[in-house]
């Protein structure tokens, strides 16, 4: 409801309550005689329904982004879009609420999921929802490279690269937000990946890191991915898109982001590094 001036965003008939009510060590706000309150959803639509909602309608905005762990690189023999389940070789390094990602022909053209481990049954690992690019990895793998990691590091480690073959490494951004106009989350760096003599690995400019060719970049996947279908450089001067939403949410949304490097047999040796920045801003 709302006029020229002035907006009522929610309102309740009820027999009581209080929005001050407090002590000296505790504040309660309290509301009398509503019925059916809470969140509910449904493939289309979120109900936000009571008085007391209004308390969690506050734009705020939350982010976070988790590097797949190397060191807890396990194989799976079985992955499920329909149960939202991947069968691992062994599951005592994972635990509920931990972040995974599935990847499958690991390597520059690899298919990823990411979802929260919601439970786990024995070596099967059942998520809250799957991201990335689920729906076209087998449910049975055949690539002998196909693997799951842990998604909470803090560095994208490439490992060591070969002019043979590109290396990748996976990442999940994650956005919790009821900004009522939605979100954009945007990459960009401190310049290009390089080694301590000043060598750089060169950004992607033709929209796909190669085998054999000096090139660094990085492709985003899933439901709210950006600048999707192209392997894309960084940028110091202008950060690129690589999450997007333009309505409100109360759910976490997630996009799986693959950095991507390969080199030639002229590439100098060294260890090469860069910093990635993530930006992330309400829609206005």
């Amino acid at each position: 409801m709302g006029s020229d001036n002035y907006q009522i965003p929610w309102d309740s008939v009820n027999s009581g309550g209080e929005d001050t009510g407090s002590s000296t060590n505790y504040q309660l706000h309290d509301t009398i005689g509503e019925q059916a309150t809470g969140f509910s959803t449904s493939t289309d639509y979120t109900l936000s329904a009571g008085y007391r909602v209004g308390d969690y309608l506050r734009n705020s905005i939350g982010f976070n982004v988790g590097t797949q762990e190397n060191s807890t690189q396990i194989a799976y023999s079985s992955f499920s879009t329909s149960t939202k389940s991947v069968i691992v070789t062994d599951a005592s390094g994972f635990a509920v609420d931990d972040l995974i990602g599935v990847v499958e022909n690991q390597g520059l053209t690899e298919n990823v999921a990411v979802g929260k481990i919601k439970h786990i049954v024995g070596n099967t690992l059942y998520v809250d929802a799957w991201d990335g690019n689920p729906s076209v990895i087998n449910p049975t793998p055949s690539g002998g490279n196909d693997f799951v990691y842990r998604l909470n590091g803090s560095s994208a480690v490439l490992g060591t690269l070969t002019s043979a073959a590109g290396n990748t490494s996976l990442t999940v951004a994650r956005v919790t937000s009821d900004a009522q106009n939605g979100y954009t989350v945007s990459v960009s760096d401190d310049g290009d990946l390089r080694n301590a003599h000043g060598d750089a690995i060169q950004n992607v400019s033709d929209g796909e890191v190669t085998v054999g060719h000096q090139e660094y970049g990085w492709s985003a996947l899933g439901s709210y991915a950006m600048n999707t279908g192209t392997d894309n450089p960084f940028s110091t001067m202008t950060p690129t898109a690589i999450q997007h939403s333009d309505t409100f949410t109360i759910q976490e949304e997630r996009t799986a982001l693959v950095y991507k490097a390969a080199i030639n047999s002229g590439t100098p040796a060294g260890n090469y590094s860069h910093i990635v920045y993530y930006t992330l801003t309400a829609n206005y």
